[in-house]
């Protein structure tokens, strides 16, 4: 699965996080991560992608997909192979 997460903190204060997916979504991170630099206090966390998490229905008419959700890992910085 090529979906990726970006999380940000500056000074220890959570400022998002940027999920990319698709075949550039590495490089596209590495993009914006390349603004961030730690000198000025920022602070990146890595995330892949590694399944998804489906809230289920079951009934009469069969099963039902209510939601659903990417489930991440921590990472460490992949290397931008592009």
């Amino acid at each position: 699965m090529n979906s990726y997460r970006l999380i940000v903190h500056q000074h220890g204060v959570l400022l998002g996080r940027f999920d990319s997916e698709g075949p550039q979504a590495r490089r596209h991170l590495h993009t914006l991560a390349a603004q961030l630099p730690g000198t000025d206090g920022f602070q990146l966390q890595w995330q892949q992608a590694i399944g998804e998490q489906r809230l289920l229905s079951s009934g009469p008419a069969g099963l039902k997909v209510l939601g659903s959700e990417v489930v991440y890992q921590d990472i460490a910085m992949p290397v931008d192979k592009g």
